[in-house]
C-alpha cells in the first residue's frame, strides 16, 4: 500500500514550487547582478509554471482517505519531518534566506540547496506512491534537475 496517493504528492509538489518561486522572486529583487536577475526571473517563472501543471494534474486525481497513523509508519513520518525542515519549508523562510544571502555565491548555494532538497524529497516520494504514479514523480524530478544544472553553471 502506498503511503501517499498521487493527489497528496501533487499537493506537496505545489507547495514546494510555491516556496521556490518565492525564493527566486526575493533573490532576484535583492540582487544587483544582471545575470542572477535574469536566471532567477526565469526560474521563478518555471516554478510558477510547474505549480500550475501540478495543480492541473491534481484536478484529475480522485481524493483518497487519509491513511491511519499505523498504516503510515515511521518512513512517512520521516518524510514529513524532512519536508518541514527542508531548505525552504515555507515561503517566509524562502524569502528570509534570499534576503540574508550576502553575495552571488551565497544565493546560488541557497538555490542549489533548495533544488537538491526538492529532488531528494521527490525521490523518496516516488517510492511511496503507487507504481502507476511513479512516472509522474520522475517527470517532476527531471524538471528540478534542469534547474540545478542551470544554477551550477552559474556558480
Amino acid at each position: 500500500m502506498a503511503v501517499f496517493a498521487l493527489g497528496q504528492a501533487l499537493e506537496m509538489a505545489v507547495k514546494i514550487e510555491e516556496n521556490g518561486a518565492a525564493f527566486y522572486r526575493a533573490a532576484r529583487d535583492k540582487s544587483g547582478d544582471p545575470e542572477i536577475q535574469e536566471l532567477f526571473a526565469d526560474l521563478e517563472a518555471r516554478e510558477e509554471a510547474h505549480r500550475g501543471v501540478f495543480e492541473e494534474m491534481a484536478k484529475g486525481v480522485k481524493p483518497v482517505p487519509e491513511p491511519s497513523r499505523s498504516d503510515v509508519g515511521d518512513y512517512a513520518s520521516f518524510l514529513e519531518v524532512a519536508l518541514d525542515h527542508a531548505v525552504f519549508s515555507g515561503p517566509d523562510k524562502a524569502v528570509r534566506m534570499a534576503e540574508e544571502a550576502g553575495d552571488r555565491a551565497a544565493v546560488l548555494r541557497a538555490a542549489m540547496g533548495f533544488e537538491k532538497d526538492t529532488m531528494l524529497f521527490y525521490y523518496d516520494l516516488r517510492e511511496m506512491v503507487d507504481e502507476k504514479d511513479r512516472e509522474v514523480i520522475t517527470d517532476i524530478i527531471r524538471e528540478e534537475k534542469q534547474h540545478l544544472h542551470r544554477l551550477a553553471d552559474m556558480a
